[in-house]
């Protein structure tokens, strides 16, 4: 396994992808528990997809990291 810049990076930029989405999601629950406005949750789908988009990044940093390749 290789631990090298671009690695430590994608591994970094994935967390900061999961926990914006993670943060984004209990804002948008407490938004729609809150209210009873329709779509007053929609902040919490977009913090789905924003943790997909983390949970992505990571899983390609990892990959890469795994796989032989010209160092």
């Amino acid at each position: 396994m290789r631990w090298n810049v671009g690695v430590l990076a994608g591994l970094l930029i994935g967390l900061a992808w999961l926990a914006g989405g993670i943060v984004t999601y209990v804002i948008g629950r407490r938004n729609a528990r809150r209210s009873n406005r329709e779509g007053a949750g929609g902040a919490a789908v977009i913090g789905i997809f924003i943790v997909v988009v983390g949970a992505l990044t990571l899983f390609a940093t990892l990959l890469l990291a795994v796989v032989p390749g010209n160092d």
